[in-house]
């Protein structure tokens, strides 16, 4: 498997399960599981969106010194959804932690 489509298919799944996560604890009637399944969702999501920044900077850095530019520029428009789905992530992380563990 190309390590482009392996990122992809990685990034598919990670993102799909964090969705179910977030589909159980919003449609779940237990309140301790839905804040462990938003927490989980979060951490799934930041891991998955790093996992696949750092993936794009590698990939974008060789095809750019492979002067193959135009598929550098869509792998680092890629890598930035990536890095902007982990910000998300983090920040929904940080708001469960602050409202429910800290506070």
């Amino acid at each position: 498997m190309h390590p482009l489509l392996r990122n992809a298919v990685i990034g598919i799944v990670g993102l799909i399960i964090a969705g179910a996560l977030t589909a159980l604890a919003l449609l779940g009637r237990d309140s301790d599981l839905s804040v462990l399944a938003l927490l989980a969702a979060s951490v799934l999501g930041a891991l998955v969106g790093l996992f696949l920044y750092s993936q794009g900077w590698i990939w974008g850095a060789r095809a750019s010194r492979r002067r193959d530019h135009g598929q550098a520029v869509v792998i680092a428009i890629g890598g930035g959804l990536m890095a902007l789905v982990a910000a998300v992530a983090i920040a929904g992380l940080l708001i469960l932690l602050l409202l429910f563990f800290l506070g």
